[in-house]
């Protein structure tokens, strides 16, 4: 599977457009990685992993376009992931040449916001799916389980396990320290690239942390998953949903994580999986 970041930024950006701290203003200055659009990720083209604001843009920026994606994964609704006004491109009269539906998974609160958006113009172009925690679902060759993550109090947030040709991908975003069911989920699992986040970013609140990680929570989950054997020496590990409430800048908070053996995403990053 080839993995590709189209955005690793949390819910302002980086630079967030009202902000003058350090981090914001030399992003301005240096551009480059520095330089981050809200959380988004595609695999091999064809499985959208959250829809950002900047969603159009970041498939632009990378040459590509939305046409081959048959499958979009939404872990919770909130705006920065959660971007379901762009389907009405892809509805009649609007969107040419299309002959097969896009496949929409997600809890009951996304697939309700994406049949909103539509306001009755989707036709037979979506197929919407409400998704049980660990209730394992297939589409063209890949394999889906959503888990449960740590984050909002108002819906039940999720995580996904992706499995195909023999290939284990876990994105993580947007969640505290995970519940224990999803550490029992995983248990006796391989996974061969983690997305994990460290939204936080300073020692605060412990290594526990809910609803987003920092340095040391992110830390601890990654360790409880390598002693667990999920991780192994061959697994990648990687930190998005980057904020500038860290104070630092790519290259620091690359430096602080690589100490762990963990991994800094960027925009536009792809990976092999």
């Amino acid at each position: 599977m080839q993995f590709k970041f189209l955005g690793t930024a949390a819910s302002e950006g980086i630079p967030n457009p009202f902000c003058a701290c350090k981090v914001c203003t030399h992003a301005r200055e240096v551009l480059g990685v520095e330089r981050r659009t809200r959380a988004s990720a595609i695999i091999d083209g064809q499985v959208q992993i959250d829809m950002s604001p900047e969603w159009s843009y970041q498939l632009e920026r990378e040459h590509m376009t939305a046409r081959d994606i048959h499958t979009v994964l939404f872990t919770h609704t909130h705006p920065d992931h959660f971007n379901v006004g762009e389907f009405v491109s892809r509805c009649e009269n609007f969107g040419y040449d299309i002959k097969e539906p896009l496949h929409v998974y997600g809890n009951d609160c996304a697939i309700k916001g994406a049949f909103n958006a539509l306001d009755n113009l989707g036709g037979d172009r979506f197929i919407l799916q409400v998704v049980a925690p660990y209730m394992s679902f297939e589409n063209k060759g890949y394999k889906f389980t959503a888990v449960l993550a740590n984050h909002a109090r108002m819906e039940l947030c999720y995580n996904y396990l992706i499995e195909k040709d023999g290939k284990t991908i876990f994105y993580g975003l947007d969640s505290g320290f995970h519940p224990e069911s999803t550490f029992e989920f995983l248990k006796g699992k391989k996974i061969d690239l983690a997305i994990l986040e460290c939204t936080y970013a300073t020692y605060i609140q412990g290594n526990k942390t809910n609803n987003h990680l920092n340095f040391e929570s992110l830390f601890n989950e990654v360790s409880i998953l390598r002693d667990m054997k999920v991780l192994d020496a061959t697994s990648k590990v990687y930190a998005s949903h980057v904020s500038h409430s860290s104070k630092m800048t790519h290259s620091e908070i690359e430096k602080l994580l690589k100490e762990q053996n963990i991994n800094l995403a960027y925009d536009g990053l792809n990976l092999e999986v």
